[in-house]
């Protein structure tokens, strides 16, 4: 989950400057360390100041006067979300932000190490290549990705429409593990939200809204596809955030505000800083009327996926169907930085409408649809049509769900 700041350096960088020529920064420079020094300046104070957790000054100048590199630096606080971007990656950030750029159509995250693609956008060039859910990306143009930041991995796939890359994919585990090489072409994405209106025998028409990432226009996407399902007259909504791997903050407050039918100024989320201060996000008033919702989750529900399915569940305004999320449940701020890049820095950790933190450990849904045991779980992750099977079993799940709720509305309205 990203907000997005500014800030500006503080006189610290005065003291690194001290510390560094003291301990031999010419002698550095000729070991190939230390070219990075005025970004250093830059960086270390922000991470004095504002990184979630406490971090010493000094200890920080002298784990960069032995590592010589920021990146080094960055690499030894052990958070894997907080990195330096630049000024490409940090312009290619704000454009996917943006809601449209040139790619393929991926989503990422790395979930133990690896970089993992959440998702496919639908009819994008990595689903028409088969690309699907868990898949492995260990090279981006036949470069590691081991070690690569997910800013870098995703610089890297991004690019103008029309050019080309390929990726190195692996699938499966032990025996049944397969590695291919894919090149796809980039072109135009915009990820917004996909609706349609499904008809169901018992309760009539029923709107379905598929969320695939949280950008600037997600929101206003969503408004207008919620107006769309009420002049349709549907009983009710599916909102389906499974493989959503997140985005922005303020999205999500959004996003959640338009689902939280007669509980505006309600708690969305709740921002905890390293300093105790707490910074708590309420709903805005909702124009849309009121309908019964079931949202459906996965493992793949991450970050502001979270913050809204906590939301709807937390302030019972809905039911949660699926799998328990992703469990990211940190916030990082990007700071631009007088190089022209930035700090993509976790500054917080949060909690959902109730109060629950849910970071390693996710949300569990009201009702759980997954394979009934380990090694089913495991062939759910290797064998697409295992993935398959168990998406439409919470898809199937879902509708049943909505249309108890739906039914006990009317008879309620009887």
């Amino acid at each position: 989950m990203i907000k997005i700041a500014t800030s500006r350096i503080l006189p610290l960088m005065i003291i690194l400057l001290f510390l560094t020529v003291f301990f031999g920064l010419g002698y550095g420079l000729s070991q190939d360390k230390y070219r990075d020094f005025f970004l250093a300046c830059q960086v270390i104070p922000l991470l004095k100041l504002r990184f979630f957790e406490p971090v010493n000054l000094s200890q920080l100048v002298i784990i960069y006067l032995k590592k010589g590199k920021v990146q080094g630096l960055l690499e030894s606080l052990g958070d894997p979300y907080t990195r330096y971007l630049n000024q490409k990656e940090y312009v290619q950030l704000l454009e996917e932000n943006k809601g449209s750029y040139g790619g393929v159509g991926l989503y990422l995250e790395y979930k133990d190490g690896e970089l993992i693609i959440f998702k496919p956008i639908k009819n994008s060039p990595a689903e028409l290549a088969g690309l699907r859910p868990g898949d492995r990306i260990t090279a981006i143009d036949y470069q590691s990705t081991k070690e690569m930041s997910k800013e870098i991995a995703v610089t890297k796939i991004l690019g103008p429409p029309g050019t080309t890359l390929t990726l190195t994919i692996k699938r499966g585990e032990g025996n049944t593990q397969i590695t291919r090489e894919v090149t796809l072409t980039r072109t135009l994405i915009d990820p917004s939200i996909e609706w349609e209106i499904k008809k169901d025998s018992v309760v009539g028409k029923i709107g379905w809204i598929s969320l695939t990432q949280f950008t600037e226009k997600t929101s206003s996407d969503l408004g207008q596809a919620l107006q769309a399902i009420a002049r349709e007259k549907a009983a009710g909504i599916v909102l389906d955030l499974r493989y959503n791997p997140g985005g922005l903050l303020i999205s999500a407050v959004e996003v959640a505000s338009q689902l939280l039918a007669e509980r505006s100024n309600s708690p969305v989320v709740s921002l905890k800083y390293r300093n105790q201060q707490a910074e708590t996000f309420t709903a805005y008033p909702n124009p849309h009327p009121p309908l019964p919702l079931v949202v459906l989750v996965n493992e793949w529900s991450a970050s502001s996926s979270e913050i809204v399915a906590g939301a709807v569940k937390d302030l019972k305004a809905g039911v949660l169907v699926g799998n328990t999320t992703f469990g990211k449940g940190l916030v990082q701020d990007v700071l631009p930085l007088p190089t022209g890049g930035a700090l993509y820095l976790t500054v917080a950790t949060y909690l959902t409408a109730g109060g629950h933190s849910i970071h390693k450990t996710g949300i569990r849904p009201d009702v759980v649809v997954k394979l009934p045991n380990e090694s089913d779980r495991f062939k759910e992750q290797s064998d697409f049509r295992a993935l398959q099977k168990i998406d439409r079993l919470q898809a199937e799940t879902a509708i049943q769900v909505l249309r108890k709720l739906i039914l006990v509305k009317r008879k309620a309205a009887a």
